[in-house]
């Protein structure tokens, strides 16, 4: 990678990568201030942040296009990579270290590969990755041709268009990573109250955080596109306000209207309803057959254009968790779930153990199968903030 000066602008090495139906910048840790406030005074101005536009940096404008992922060669013995994710706030000066993203996380090992942090066997790589903000091991296979990972192949993914090498992850026990239980309040329902309201939720730690309710109880089917949802007056309000009074009950703020700013991505949260038919927002046509559950997510307060792989994730997991209400309106007990979102659909591998004394199973791992693509090397500039 050529890396180019600049007298008035500090410049920083890294690649753009897509990965999943996500896109973020790729670097090393060591590229940011060690201090958190000047770190994360660097991340916005490297990104733009905050501008809906951020037409002056990196971001590009949506929750899925605005991520920074830092990665290093790993400092344990389990793990070749280690990684550490950043969700950067459009329009709010925020930087949340405490999610994941599954998929930027499949583009992890193709960096690794780029930067010589690992070495390239062909035709295939294996990379046992640790994530920082989880606590958790991945492994994934890389496909590489002549030593570097290559962008061709058959593997098609909705909301991409085209196809790509088939990178498979999978999420080693991913219950609890960040909360410490796949169920942080230990019940498997719970009821919170807003504006006078009363919603039943499961809140689910797999692999990501996320409050799952039924789209009937907000008057949805849970086929709505994301434009439908960001028009329905007051819907995303409300949802955030549900989200705040979560982040209330897992003792992650004290007020609900501080968890925007506060907690502005973890957790996600989603409604789910049952297979149903709908037509996507690309031009074609779901099928009742062709999922198991359907779904729409909102993230940091906007509609997911498809749906979050981690987000996915912990769907799928939690359609396996006896007595929640992802479970009651999902189909099937078998090796995968695949879930409807409003570009198609999504498959999710789930492995589970033997049966506990209670009959429900633990979730051993969870995969997924995703593409990704290198789509720029070189150097970032990010102005001098103590001359802004």
């Amino acid at each position: 990678m050529v890396h180019h000066d600049s007298r008035h602008q500090r410049g920083v090495d890294g690649h753009l990568i897509r990965g999943g139906t996500s896109k973020g910048f790729f670097a090393s840790s060591s590229i940011l201030p060690e201090d958190p406030t000047a770190r994360n005074e660097f991340v916005l101005e490297l990104f733009g942040s905050p501008d809906p536009l951020q037409v002056d940096g990196l971001g590009g404008s949506h929750t899925h296009t605005s991520k920074l992922m830092l990665v290093d060669a790993a400092d344990r013995v389990d793990a070749d990579l280690r990684y550490r994710y950043a969700q950067v706030g459009i329009e709010n000066a925020t930087v949340d270290w405490d999610g994941n993203c599954g998929n930027l996380a499949s583009a992890v090992g193709v960096y690794g590969i780029l930067e010589g942090l690992v070495e390239a066997t062909d035709p295939s790589t294996t990379v046992r990755i640790y994530s920082e903000n989880t606590d958790s091991l991945l492994e994934q296979d890389v496909p590489v041709v002549d030593g570097e990972p290559t962008p061709y192949g058959s593997c098609q993914i909705d909301g991409v268009p085209g196809s790509g090498a088939r990178i498979p992850t999978r999420y080693l026990d991913p219950g609890g990573g960040m909360l410490g239980a796949t169920l942080p309040t230990g019940n498997p329902t719970d009821e919170l109250a807003v504006d006078g309201e009363t919603y039943t939720v499961s809140i689910v730690d797999a692999t990501n955080v996320t409050v799952f309710l039924r789209a009937a109880d907000l008057g949805l089917d849970g086929t709505e596109s994301p434009a439908t949802l960001a028009e329905r007056d007051g819907l995303l309000d409300r949802l955030e306000r549900i989200r705040g009074a979560a982040c209330v009950k897992l003792g992650l703020v004290d007020d609900p209207a501080d968890a925007i700013d506060e907690r502005p991505t973890i957790p996600f949260i989603a409604v789910v309803a049952p297979p149903t038919g709908y037509a996507t927002t690309v031009g074609s046509t779901v099928e009742a057959d062709d999922v198991d559950v359907v779904a729409r997510m909102v993230s940091t307060g906007h509609p997911h254009h498809a749906y979050a792989t981690t987000g996915a994730m912990c769907l799928a997991a939690a359609t396996r968790v006896p007595g929640t209400v992802t479970e009651a309106v999902a189909r099937g007990s078998g090796e995968a779930v695949r879930i409807g979102h409003p570009k198609g659909t999504i498959r999710i591998g789930v492995e589970t153990g033997a049966a506990d004394g209670d009959g429900s199973r633990p979730i051993d791992a969870v995969s997924i199968d995703r593409t990704a693509r290198l789509l720029m090397s070189g150097t970032a500039f990010a102005r001098d903030l103590d001359r802004v």
